[in-house]
């Protein structure tokens, strides 16, 4: 499991190196007070932080479908994906498996 926050620190998204692929695990916006949530659904997580969005492990979104569906966050994106270079460059770092974290 790996984090990467936005240049301010305001974002923090939790993400997971599937072999070549980069998994979208959660986005945290500090700065956001709205209801968390579980997407692509809209469930509402009442017990969890505000301006939580939670995906489910198993389905994670890639970085190219949350960039679409979160374009407000391109700060975040742009992070994320100089983190995921960096991770996927350096092979002593890639997991095993898939289900290796």
């Amino acid at each position: 499991m790996r984090t990467t926050e936005s240049a301010d620190g305001r974002k923090v998204v939790t993400w997971r190196l599937v072999g070549h692929d980069c998994r979208i695990l959660r986005i945290q916006n500090r700065a956001d007070a709205s209801a968390a949530y579980r997407w692509p659904g809209g469930e509402s997580l009442p017990l969890a932080g505000p301006g939580l969005v939670l995906f489910d492990e198993s389905a994670a979104p890639d970085l190219a479908t949350v960039r679409d569906a979160f374009p407000g966050h391109h700060d975040l994106w742009d992070a994320l994906r100089d983190a995921y270079w960096v991770a996927l460059l350096n092979i002593a770092d890639l997991p095993a498996s898939a289900t290796e974290t």
